[in-house]
């Protein structure tokens, strides 16, 4: 949301199609690339790993390519191949929908009526107002609880990172002292992203930088806070070669994404992003994270908990128009998006937002659809419970 202003094992007869294939690439995952990049641009994949299917003509006294021409051309007809490409498990345990609330309101009150009836809202976010979530924690200590302090919501990717951590951080904690026993996770910033690949992978640096900060005074950050749709997948892996999360992981943070769509929660499902094809499991704007998750940090054993801490329907992002008032269809596709998120053991919770709103912000004010006999039929708090009741 805008920031608020106030096999191997084949025998000798399968060796010819396994001989141009890139190493460490079975051929199930070879042939799983091939449905994932179409057929034209797997051939171009294979041209560009095996000389000898090139169709162009050799001259008998070409000679050899020099190590920087080698380098020039393999980076000129790279075609990413996701390391992993596979739908989740079934959905299953409880709820991971929450509340963002930029006031308390009726947050308490739903957060006690949920855990009377057996069952625990997921994450509660508070945003510069933190003191409520000591009744949260009070109420329900299973309850994911993250703040945001609105003092300072994004930086540029210049000077030190180290420097610029110490400076933001300095800021922050003193705002952070007094709820720090009932607080998990805190955001550093909101949807702040660098324009450029250098100014992503400062802002890893930044953030591990911050994370060392936080560890010596016994903190824990939910690192990023991108908006929805970003980054793009080779902006993940430049992120991820910084070891940035490998860092969040040895120290016990969090990764904090938001996303939203319109006017369902999955209109843009399956298509192809900026920089990938399409997949099946996972979309442009919800559940992106799979993106990063199951391309990167699942293989590379970094997996961090993730946590949404912004999500919801909104015409921001584009898309057709609604048909009908949004709260009509809002709870049901908050359902659906629980649906895929509860498939995904590290999410630990999705924020709604917004409870507590004002201003420009009361059009996405969803209070009235917390509880039963809300004008709008369906509600979340008979959701959630029933959840609990069948685990």
């Amino acid at each position: 949301m805008p920031t608020l202003a106030f096999s191997a094992s084949s025998d000798n007869r399968r060796r010819d199609d396994t001989s141009c294939r890139p190493p460490g690439i079975t051929r199930r995952r070879f042939l799983r690339g091939s449905a994932s990049l179409g057929v034209a641009a797997l051939g171009y994949y294979a041209l560009s790993l095996c000389p000898a299917l090139s169709l162009a003509p050799t001259s008998m006294n070409s000679q050899t390519p020099t190590p920087d021409a080698l380098q020039a051309q393999e980076s000129s007809q790279r075609v990413y191949l996701p390391y992993v490409s596979r739908t989740g498990s079934a959905a299953h345990g409880p709820s991971k929908l929450g509340l963002h609330t930029l006031r308390a309101d009726g947050a308490v009150a739903f957060v006690q009526a949920v855990h009377d009836a057996g069952a625990h809202v997921a994450l509660v976010k508070a945003l510069d107002e933190f003191g409520y979530l000591r009744q949260v924690k009070t109420i329900s200590p299973e309850t994911i609880t993250v703040g945001r302090s609105m003092v300072i919501q994004c930086v540029s990717a210049s000077d030190d990172p180290a420097t610029v951590a110490r400076n933001v951080m300095a800021q922050h904690m003193p705002r952070w002292e007094y709820e720090r026993d009932v607080v998990d996770y805190w955001e550093v910033f909101n949807e702040c992203k660098a324009p450029t690949l250098a100014g992503q992978v400062w802002m890893a640096e930044f953030f591990i930088a911050a994370m060392e900060i936080a560890e010596a005074n016994d903190y824990r950050l939910a690192i990023f806070s991108y908006s929805t749709g970003v980054p793009q997948w080779h902006e993940w892996e430049a992120i991820v070669e910084t070891g940035v999360f490998a860092r969040a992981k040895e120290g016990g943070h969090a990764l904090a994404l938001h996303e939203y769509d319109w006017p369902v929660i999955t209109q843009r499902w399956g298509e192809p992003t900026e920089d990938i094809p399409p997949h099946e499991d996972r979309g442009v704007l919800a559940a992106r994270y799979r993106y990063l998750y199951r391309d990167f940090l699942i293989p590379r054993n970094e997996v961090v908990p993730l946590l949404i801490t912004e999500c919801g329907l909104d015409p921001a992002v584009g898309g057709p128009p609604e048909d009908g008032p949004w709260q009509q269809r809002y709870v049901q596709e908050m359902i659906h998006y629980d649906t895929l998120l509860r498939e995904d053991d590290y999410v630990l919770g999705a924020a709604m937002f917004s409870l507590g709103t004002f201003g420009n912000w009361e059009r996405y004010d969803y209070e009235d659809l917390l509880w039963p006999g809300n004008p709008y039929g369906e509600n979340f708090f008979d959701y959630i419970v029933s959840l609990a009741q069948r685990t």
